[in-house]
C-alpha cells in the first residue's frame, strides 16, 4: 500500500507567474547566443575589444528591457 504523500509546513514558495518565467528564459537563451555570435565575430580582435563590444551589447540589452518593462506598466 503506498503512503500518501504528505506535505512538509516549512517549505512554502509564492505562485509563479509563467509569463515571467518564460521571458526570463528567453531572455537567458537569446543573451547566450548574442554573446556567442559577437564572440566569434570579433575572435580576432583582442580581448577588450571582445569585452567592450560584448559590455555594449548588454547595456542596449539591459536599456531595451528596462524601456519595454515601463511602457507596459
Amino acid at each position: 500500500m503506498p503512503a500518501s504523500p504528505r506535505i512538509s509546513p516549512w517549505i512554502w514558495s509564492r505562485p509563479v507567474d509563467r509569463n515571467t518565467l518564460l521571458w526570463t528564459l528567453v531572455v537567458f537563451f537569446g543573451a547566450s547566443i548574442m554573446f556567442g555570435a559577437i564572440g566569434n565575430a570579433t575572435a580576432d580582435e583582442g580581448a577588450g575589444v571582445r569585452l567592450a563590444a560584448q559590455l555594449g551589447a548588454g547595456l542596449l540589452l539591459v536599456g531595451a528591457i528596462v524601456i519595454v518593462y515601463r511602457r507596459r506598466r
